[in-house]
């Protein structure tokens, strides 16, 4: 139950939940199992469950369906992106730290990370329609809000450059993963 009191916090009330997050110190673990896993795997899940009942071409005998090893490998695609995307954004939070007047912390900005990515993930329950990836456009602009707070009351940077230290992380977090998904797509794994 704590999860979902966490969840429904940082969407509805979050200048109060981020005083709270500033206080606790969860470990790893905890934030992987009861957070990021969890809510990476809506966006896998209902994309597949959408591809599997509303993908349909034109074919004259039978229609179109997306090829089930075509959806697993997307499903796990999007699943170890979102995963792996959460903990490079904490990378990238430590990184800027010291520029912005806080302290490398680790387990504080993989904190941030996961819980301000949380409108973002909960967003990917929606993608059974595709044309509801409109909904998750709402839910990066709330997790932008949620990192611009955050910045500030957890992770203690500078008042005047919230939005600088959240633009270049999300900047850098882009460029990051567009650089290792032409890697990894060059050598062929997806």
């Amino acid at each position: 139950m704590k999860t979902l009191d966490r969840i429904f916090g940082i969407v509805f009330r979050p200048r109060k939940e981020w005083e709270l997050v500033a206080t606790e110190t969860p470990s790893v673990d905890a934030l992987v199992c009861r957070f990021i896993v969890p809510l990476s795997l809506l966006a896998p899940v209902a994309t597949s469950i959408g591809m599997r009942v509303f993908d349909r071409g034109w074919d004259v005998d039978s229609g179109y369906r997306v090829p089930v090893e075509d959806m697993f490998a997307a499903a796990a695609t999007t699943l170890f992106a979102s995963i792996a995307s959460v903990f490079a954004l904490a990378g990238i939070f430590v990184l800027l730290a010291p520029f912005y007047g806080s302290t490398r912390d680790y387990r504080v900005a993989l904190q941030v990370a996961t819980y301000g990515a949380v409108p973002l993930l909960l967003a990917g329950a929606t993608l059974v329609l595709p044309v509801m990836a409109i909904v998750a456009l709402v839910g990066f602009v709330h997790s932008l809000y949620l990192y611009w707070l955050a910045a500030k009351q957890v992770l203690h940077v500078q008042r005047n450059e919230q939005a600088e230290f959240v633009g270049i992380s999300i900047l850098l977090l882009s460029v990051t993963s567009t650089v290792v998904g032409a890697v990894v797509s060059h050598l062929g794994f997806f």
